[in-house]
C-alpha cells in the first residue's frame, strides 16, 4: 500500500497484487479455521487463536478496501496524508510482524515492547487522520473530492486500528503463557 501510494504507477496492477495478498490471507484463515477444527489440543486456546487469525485478516482487508477505493473513486494523485498515512500502517504492520516472530520464539518481552511500539503509532495514525480531515474540511474544496478523501483517510486508519486489534490479542495470549 505505501509502494503503491509512494511510487503511483501502474496503479490498477499494484491493487490487484494488494487483492492477491487479501485473497491469500482469507486462504489462511480458513486453513486456521480447518486445522482448528482437527486438532484435539492446541498451543494455545482455540479462542485466541480463531481471534488472532480473525484480527490479522482485518488488517489486510482494510489494506485491500483502501487500495479499492483508490480506483473505485479515480483517484488522480495521492495526498502527502494518504502518503503519511500509509508510512505509518507500514510502520505498525513491520512491528506486528515483530511481535508475531517474538511471540513464536516466546521471547514475551520483546513483543509487548512490540505492541506498545504499535500502540504509539495507532496514536500517530489517529493524529494524521485529525489533521487530515481538518485540512480537508478547510476550504473552498469540492464536495466529492472531501467524500472521495475522507473516506480513503478512514480506511487507511482503520488498518491500522487493526493492527492494534492483533497487537491487544497478542498482549492478552502473552499474559496467559
Amino acid at each position: 500500500m505505501h509502494r503503491l501510494l509512494v511510487d503511483w504507477e501502474d496503479v490498477p496492477a499494484a491493487v490487484s497484487e494488494i487483492e492477491k495478498v487479501e485473497d491469500e490471507g482469507d486462504r489462511i484463515t480458513h486453513e486456521v479455521v480447518r486445522l482448528l477444527n482437527r486438532t484435539f489440543v492446541t498451543p494455545l486456546d482455540r479462542e485466541d487463536i480463531m481471534t488472532m487469525a480473525s484480527r490479522l485478516d482485518d488488517v489486510i482487508d482494510r489494506i485491500d478496501a483502501a487500495a479499492a477505493r483508490l480506483v473505485l473513486f479515480r483517484v488522480n494523485n495521492p495526498t502527502e496524508e494518504a502518503k503519511e498515512l500509509s508510512r505509518i500502517l507500514c510502520l505498525t504492520c513491520q512491528q506486528v510482524y515483530e511481535a508475531l516472530v517474538h511471540f513464536q520464539k516466546r521471547r514475551f518481552t520483546e513483543v509487548r515492547e512490540a505492541c506498545v511500539e504499535i500502540n504509539r503509532l495507532e496514536n500517530e495514525g489517529d493524529e494524521v487522520l485529525r489533521r487530515a480531515l481538518a485540512d480537508l474540511f478547510a476550504g473552498d474544496r469540492d464536495a466529492v473530492e472531501i467524500l472521495r478523501w475522507k473516506e480513503i483517510y478512514e480506511t487507511l486508519e482503520e488498518a491500522i486500528d487493526r493492527c492494534e486489534d492483533v497487537s491487544d490479542v497478542l498482549s492478552t495470549v502473552t499474559l496467559k503463557a
